[in-house]
């Protein structure tokens, strides 16, 4: 899409910076992440606890949300997370409004 946008529309063109993302099946749990999961100052459990199976943490550097891991969470909940670590959204407007079933806003 970035490449189509580019060739289309040079006057809309913008870096193509995908999040990193990457999800794996372990022993019946679906892990996965997004964003940058390195160098973080500070990783806080958002959502769940692992004794439930599903837990969502939000990761920070600065005061930005950098990265999002997640354990037994449906993709569905985790689509705006992705969404807020690619608008690098600041980690207390990402955190303070989660719910257990919302994303950041």
């Amino acid at each position: 899409m970035a490449a189509a946008r580019t060739l289309l529309r040079p006057e809309d063109a913008r870096p193509f910076a995908p999040i990193p993302y990457f999800w794996s099946d372990q022993y019946g749990l679906r892990i996965q992440a997004f964003g940058n999961l390195r160098g973080h100052d500070e990783a806080r459990v958002v959502h769940g606890d692992m004794a439930e199976g599903r837990l969502l943490v939000a990761y920070r550097t600065g005061p930005t949300l950098t990265g999002a891991p997640a354990v037994g969470m449906p993709p569905r909940e985790l689509r705006e997370w992705r969404t807020a670590v690619a608008a690098r959204t600041g980690r207390q407007d990402a955190t303070a409004t989660a719910t257990a079933s919302g994303p950041p806003a």
